[in-house]
C-alpha cells in the first residue's frame, strides 16, 4: 500500500521537523505482524483487536491504547492489513469472524501467532552462485 501524494507531503515535513507534539488521534500503518507486536510491546495498557470491514470484508489487527505524555497526547493506534499476512490471520484465534465483526485479543496472542509463522524464505529465493574466478587473480 503506497501512501498518497498529501501523505508523502506531510511526512517529508514531519523528517525536516525539530520536534513534533501531537495533541489528537495517532494512527499508523505497519507493514508486518512483528512490527505491531513491537508497538504493542511498547504502549501501556493496550488494546488488542482483529476486525473485518463491513463492506469489503478485509481483515485488520490493532495494537491502540491512550497516550498521555510528548510527543503524543491522545490515542494511538497502530493497524495491520491481514489481507497481505494470511497466515498470520489464520494463526489467530478469530476463526469465522465475520464481516463487521470485531474480536479482542490479547498482546500473547499475537505473539504465539507471529511464533506459529513459518520462517522459510520465499520460493523465488535461490542462494547467488559466487563469481567466477578471475584469470587475472593472483595468488
Amino acid at each position: 500500500m503506497y501512501p498518497s501524494a498529501k501523505a508523502r507531503e506531510l511526512a517529508i515535513l514531519l523528517r525536516i521537523s525539530r520536534e513534533l507534539d501531537v495533541c489528537g488521534d495517532l494512527t499508523a500503518t505497519v507493514d508486518n505482524p512483528s512490527e505491531l507486536i513491537a508497538w504493542g510491546s511498547v504502549l501501556v495498557d493496550p488494546q488488542v483487536l482483529a476486525w473485518r470491514a463491513q463492506d469489503s470484508g478485509c481483515r485488520f489487527v490493532q495494537v491502540g491504547a491512550d497516550h498521555h505524555r510528548a510527543p503524543v497526547r491522545g490515542h494511538v493506534t497502530a493497524v495491520l492489513s491481514c489481507d497481505q499476512h494470511p497466515d498470520f490471520w489464520d494463526a489467530l484465534p478469530v476463526e469465522n469472524l465475520e464481516a463487521g465483526v470485531t474480536r479482542s485479543l490479547s498482546l500473547r496472542e499475537l505473539a504465539q501467532a507471529w511464533e506459529a509463522m513459518p520462517i522459510s524464505p520465499p520460493d523465488s529465493w535461490t542462494t547467488p552462485e559466487p563469481p567466477p574466478e578471475s584469470p587475472d587473480r593472483v595468488a
